[in-house]
């Protein structure tokens, strides 16, 4: 049975007139006459009533009516879903990412990704979270593995991992399985992320630890050289430390445990494209896969 002739019976219905519902239709009347005939003589039944003052349903049209709107609808919502299929696999996405997840997380993410849709074309650039909130807000990607610190309320949010922070220290200065955060009252505290950390003071604030920041103005792989050196503490998160493959210094839990949100931004109002959505169900499993649960995110 071809649907577009069960759509052009309900056309008409609607309408109460063939010519009217021709139009709409976009058929000529007598071409629309000739569907609704091949449709009775398929069926085996009249459907319609034809007089001067236009048509009706039959009483057998009467009784399918219900069930044939209720076919139209579940066709409506399977073409909608072939055509997201079909979007989904000649798409282009484009994905924000800070330096630690994009090479982390995002090689094996896309490779499963693709596996899946080939034909999906993806983009990566690396950013600090600052520009990346900026581009997900202006629309210049399409979506944005990030920290939660740094992500506008009015975008969408995913969460995706909770990152331990970890206190950093010269070798043989500490002792322990952790530290607590009292630890750096008046110690010499360098700046992660120097002018972009929104942690660190955050942990501090919280917990009312008075500390003694220095000037130093470093990116962090120099923050972790002057750890090392003795030159004084510093805090950083466990995907930071692993990304920068550290020497010559210890890291210990804090106490208690503190954490940083990271997750996937994803652009304001209404729900992703669904090819966005399976990257963040593919960036789900990688995540699962690679990192250690953390032990009480609640405290983050």
């Amino acid at each position: 049975m071809d649907v577009q002739k069960l759509i052009a019976l309900a056309t008409i219905v609607e309408a109460g007139s063939m010519t009217r519902a021709a139009e709409q239709l976009g058929y000529s009347q007598a071409g629309l006459t000739y569907m609704m005939n091949s449709l009775e003589n398929e069926l085996g039944l009249c459907l319609l009533d034809r007089g001067y003052s236009g048509v009706r349903l039959s009483e057998s049209g009467r009784q399918l009516m219900p069930e044939i709107r209720r076919f139209l609808r579940s066709y409506d919502s399977l073409d909608a879903a072939i055509r997201s299929c079909k979007q989904a696999q000649n798409s282009t996405l484009r994905i924000a990412a800070v330096d630690t997840v994009s090479q982390r997380w995002l090689p094996e993410t896309i490779a499963r990704l693709r596996a899946e849709y080939p034909h999906v074309r993806v983009s990566v650039v690396s950013e600090s979270p600052l520009v990346i909130n900026n581009w997900m807000k202006d629309g210049s990607v399409d979506l944005a593995v990030t920290n939660r610190a740094w992500t506008s309320k009015e975008l969408g949010w995913v969460s995706v991992f909770k990152d331990l922070f970890r206190g950093v220290f010269p070798t043989g200065s500490i002792k322990g399985d952790s530290v607590p955060l009292e630890r750096f009252s008046g110690e010499a505290v360098i700046m992660p992320d120097y002018g972009q950390n929104v942690d660190v003071p955050r942990i501090f604030k919280k917990h009312h630890i008075d500390v003694a920041y220095t000037d130093d103005r470093m990116g962090n792989r120099s923050v972790l050289a002057a750890v090392a050196a003795g030159l004084g503490v510093t805090i950083m998160p466990q995907l930071e430390l692993d990304y920068y493959a550290v020497q010559n210094v210890v890291t210990l839990p804090l106490e208690p445990r503190q954490y940083r949100e990271m997750g996937v931004a994803t652009p304001r109002g209404g729900q992703p494209a669904p090819i966005a959505q399976e990257f963040v169900r593919y960036l789900k499993q990688v995540v699962k896969k690679i990192e250690k649960p953390p032990v009480n995110p609640e405290e983050a």
